[in-house]
């Protein structure tokens, strides 16, 4: 898939938009390929580009005082990066955007983005759900900060995989133990134990940085259980 206007074509909220659209679209499109741990922007920076994800993943991170980077989310195929502060007179990036393996973007300048993109319905519509997810992403972190550290990990889990939809038991975002440990707030080595635990009990699985889930069931008993023992 070479041709700019069948990129775009392939992501759904493009795919039923007029010939006419798509050449202004792509007229105003750069592809970028990102490799793997690649910043693609930084926090506080001024915001002069908007992307969308093609294939591959990013984490949004910020700086933590008196600690390392603190992870916010992941971001996958065909979600708007930078778009939520975009809109202000002077904008900034509120987040640093790091390339979590190989991938390819689609970038749009800031003014056309605001003048041109968010007059299409289908891209206003997408642009706002994924605003209000994120927003909602944020207000669970507060809910979940104070349940135990098993809890936060199978939540996490479960909303990564929740998010993708219905694409099978894999995540498709791939992730590290340590990825995994600075978005819930706790140590490497915890994760290391809480996630062999359930590779043993035959609750999730690993291949290749991929997490699948096994047995659903027990995985969202695992979120609303305050009983836990690493053995």
């Amino acid at each position: 898939m070479t041709d700019p206007i069948e990129r775009i074509r392939s992501l759904d909220y493009f795919s039923a938009l007029p010939e006419r659209v798509l050449k202004d679209l792509s007229a105003q499109c750069d592809v970028m390929q990102i490799p793997r741990k690649k910043t693609l922007f930084q926090e506080d920076t001024l915001i002069q580009d908007l992307y969308i994800v093609l294939f591959g993943s990013f984490k949004v991170a910020k700086k933590a005082h008196g600690s390392g980077p603190l992870l916010l989310n992941f971001l996958g195929r065909g979600e708007f990066l930078g778009i939520a502060l975009a809109g202000l007179t002077y904008p900034k990036y509120p987040a640093t955007l790091i390339a979590q393996e190989n991938s390819a973007l689609l970038k749009f300048p800031r003014e056309f983005f605001l003048e041109y993109m968010m007059k299409i319905e289908s891209v206003r519509h997408t642009v706002n759900r994924q605003i209000g997810e994120r927003f909602l992403e944020l207000q669970n972190d507060r809910c979940m900060e104070n349940v135990l550290i098993h809890q936060r990990v199978a939540d996490m889990i479960l909303r990564l995989w929740e998010r993708q939809g219905d694409k099978g038991h894999r995540i498709l975002i791939p992730t590290t133990r340590q990825d995994i440990a600075q978005r819930v707030g706790t140590t490497t080595e915890t994760v290391i134990r809480i996630m062999s635990q359930w590779h043993k009990q035959g609750i999730l699985a690993t291949v290749e940085k991929h997490i699948e889930i096994i047995d659903e069931k027990r995985l969202r008993e695992m979120r609303q259980c305050e009983q836990f023992h690493l053995s």
